[in-house]
């Protein structure tokens, strides 16, 4: 079978005119079990509330539906591209709530080769994407900074644990990285770091439908691992894990090392007593599932288990969690740096959401952290908002 999640526009002739227009991916739903006389179970039932772009547009066009719609346009009758088709493709925050209803269609995949059909046709991408495109291509990061880029602490270059800290942590978060080699230092890990030499993981390039740079960035990134002898890469970043997990062995083939996200190996090191929490840190706090940790790479007990384990701490579920859990709005960074108003009005409603179950929100994304941070600010909303990392080493009693 067909791996869709890399397929051409063209490789989903045969299901592009399949959708039953059912509306589960963006309004009812999910589409199991088709006896609606019947309730479904409570791991089956979605919230009413689970397209972002839906919600905020208020369309069906803005929906997995209406661009699976247009995909099918496209595609059989060369259907114009046109500056309003670009706004529906790309405000699609790409939050995989649609393929996780919707497993027959998986219409999130069309929707990422329509992208690419645009890149390859050469039709202007919405602003500023062809810029940070070429900062990829140019500097090696979304930035577009002509600084290289610098872990926050002097690591060896070599290693067999290599710590992969992403553009984020390397230029706009660097405490993350700071706290998360920390942690795994005091763990007895041998952390070591591309350093100067590490590139942007590509991610951007690949959700703008830039195909070719995401394969190169993947290909840099995997020889340079290989060259460090790395036999495990760790990251911090949900957008680079899910490169590096699920994107990179489709381009470059199986890894030779494996890929492990923090959260991930702070609750394998807890199990194994090489860590622990002993300064206790009282509140309420909720935890918010970044799409692609939990959605798309199905991490979710792990940061669950890490958060329980810190004294004095209780964490609270939000209503929508897990894998029913609500974008923050950054949209894979395209609505956050194309449709700033919609990613902050994402953030506002999951901001809320959050002040109803704790007075604390944690994630363990760089990306999804700084935008639901600085909303949380920009709003005046009573809320503090944490990142995983810097918790974990202010519950350890080490400095970041």
């Amino acid at each position: 079978m067909m791996d869709l999640s890399q397929a051409k526009l063209e490789d989903f002739r045969e299901r592009l005119n399949l959708c039953l227009n059912c509306a589960a991916c963006f309004y009812r739903g999910p589409i199991v079990p088709h006896n609606w006389r019947e309730l479904p179970p409570p791991e089956w039932q979605a919230p009413s509330k689970k397209c972002p772009s839906f919600e905020y547009y208020r369309f069906r066009s803005h929906t997995a539906l209406g661009r699976l719609t247009l995909a099918a346009l496209v595609w059989r009758k060369d259907f114009p591209i046109s500056d309003d088709l670009i706004k529906i493709l790309y405000t699609c925050a790409g939050c995989n709530m649609c393929n996780e209803i919707c497993q027959t269609f998986l219409p999130l995949h069309s929707i990422l080769a329509l992208r690419e059909e645009v890149v390859e046709r050469g039709i202007a991408l919405p602003e500023p994407l062809p810029e940070m495109n070429a900062g990829i291509k140019e500097f090696h990061n979304i930035f577009g900074r002509k600084a290289k880029a610098k872990t926050p602490e002097k690591l060896p270059a070599e290693g067999e644990d290599m710590y992969f800290a992403g553009c984020y942590a390397n230029y706009r978060l660097p405490k993350t990285a700071t706290a998360t080699i920390r942690v795994l230092k005091a763990a007895g890990i041998n952390i070591a770091s591309l350093g100067e030499n590490e590139r942007c993981c590509g991610f951007l390039a690949r959700w703008s439908g830039n195909r070719a740079q995401a394969e190169k960035s993947a290909r840099y990134n995997v020889e340079a691992m290989k060259k460090a002898g790395a036999k495990r890469v760790i990251l911090s970043c949900a957008h680079g894990y899910h490169m590096w997990k699920n994107d990179y062995p489709r381009y470059v083939g199986q890894l030779p090392f494996e890929v492990i996200h923090v959260t991930e190996l702070l609750a394998k090191l807890l199990e194994e007593g090489k860590i622990a929490f002993r300064h206790e840190i009282n509140g309420k706090i909720t935890y918010h599932d970044p799409c692609f940790l939990g959605r798309h790479g199905k991490v979710y007990e792990q940061p669950r288990k890490v958060l329980k384990s810190i004294p004095g701490l209780e964490l609270v579920e939000m209503e929508r969690c897990g894998k029913w859990s609500y974008c923050c709005g950054a949209g894979a960074k395209v609505i956050l740096n194309c449709y700033p108003d919609f990613a902050r009005a994402v953030a506002k409603e999951r901001l809320r959401e959050a002040q109803q179950a704790a007075d604390t929100l944690v994630t363990a994304c760089p990306v999804c952290f700084e935008h639901l941070k600085k909303t949380a600010d920009q709003e005046a909303i009573r809320l503090k908002v944490r990142d995983l990392p810097t918790l974990a080493a202010e519950a350890m009693g080490i400095e970041w």
